[in-house]
This record gives C-alpha cells, sequence and structure tokens, in this order.
C-alpha cells in the first residue's frame, strides 16, 4: 500500500475522541457517516453492507457496522482532500490482492505472517484498532460469538482498508500503483 495513505495513530485518537463527546447518539453519528459512505463509496459501501445484511450473529453485524464506519471516517479525516472513490475495479482488487496473499500464506508451512500482519506493517494503527474492538467484542461476546460470521466480517474490513488506501492520492495528485500493478 502507498506510504503516502498511513493512517496515523493521532487519527484514530481524535476519532474515538469525537465518538465519545459526540452531540448526537452514536448510532446517529455512524447513520450519517454510513450515509456519506455510501454516497461518497458507493461500490465499497454496497459490497459491506452486502456482507453486513449476510451475518446473522448481532454482535458481529454491530461491530462489523462500526468498524466499516469508522475505518471510512479515519480515511476521510486524515484525508479529507486525497480521498478518491474506489469503483468496483478496485474493490475487485483489493479483493483479490486479499484472497491472493492468504493463499500464498496458507501454502508455504514455513510463513509466520498472517494477512493481517502484512497489512499492519503499512497500517499498523487501523489494523490495532480493528483488533482491539474485535478483543472487545469477544470478551462481549462471552464465547458465544459466531466466529466464522467474525472471519468474515474482519476480512470485509481488510478488505476495505486495502482498498481505502489505494483511493488515497498522493500529494502530488497521483494515485497509488495502476491495477495492472497490483494484478
Amino acid at each position: 500500500m502507498p506510504p503516502y495513505a498511513l493512517v496515523d495513530s493521532h487519527v484514530l485518537e481524535h476519532l474515538e475522541a469525537s465518538l465519545d463527546t459526540a452531540d448526537d447518539s452514536l448510532q446517529d453519528l455512524l447513520d450519517r457517516s454510513f450515509t456519506e459512505l455510501d454516497r461518497r463509496q458507493g461500490a465499497l459501501a454496497e459490497w459491506l453492507a452486502d456482507i453486513l445484511a449476510r451475518t446473522r450473529d448481532e454482535l458481529v453485524q454491530s461491530l462489523g457496522y462500526f468498524l466499516a464506519v469508522t475505518v471510512y471516517m479515519a480515511f476521510r479525516e486524515a484525508f479529507p482532500t486525497r480521498l478518491t472513490e474506489v469503483d468496483p475495479n478496485g474493490l475487485g482488487i483489493a479483493r483479490a490482492t486479499l484472497s491472493a496473499d492468504e493463499e500464498l500464506r496458507a501454502a508455504d508451512p514455513a510463513e509466520v505472517l498472517n494477512s493481517d500482519d502484512v497489512i499492519a506493517l503499512t497500517q499498523p494503527a487501523l489494523v490495532q484498532y480493528i483488533q482491539h474492538h474485535v478483543d472487545e467484542a469477544l470478551d462481549q461476546g462471552e464465547g458465544e460469538v459466531d466466529l466464522d460470521e467474525l472471519e468474515r466480517v474482519y476480512r470485509a474490513i481488510l478488505v476495505e482498508i486495502i482498498a481505502l488506501s489505494h483511493a488515497v492520492a498522493s500529494p502530488s495528485g497521483q494515485l497509488g500503483p495502476s491495477p495492472e500493478t497490483l494484478a
């Protein structure tokens, strides 16, 4: 992922503080932000909404909604003028990138890193933020969380990070690697 697309930890700290002190209810703020996500990142929002709509575990669904929206909010805050739209092709490339990386790592018995570890190398604060909230949900679920659904939602958020990272234009105005480079 492009180094100029790094969402720094201070952005997430500011985001968390604003969520804690929101004048409106947290749900209203998240709903408004999802509406914005849908308007500005239509393909990504539609894909995330489909994943979440197929999630039967309410805790996992709530977690996924929260993370999908707050990851978008973090990118929006970090790159207010440089975040471009993720089109269906960019979303497909992000999905394929994660799948290919997972397959390569699964095929190598000596591989010690998971795909989320690799993403954490370029987006450490975001991955830490997501993992923190996943851990909290697991604690809150007290062993009653559908782990398959949690894994599916977690993967979707990782795809979102990949897609949005590549949708950040460089300070010179150019986007990250071309789709041909990524494929």
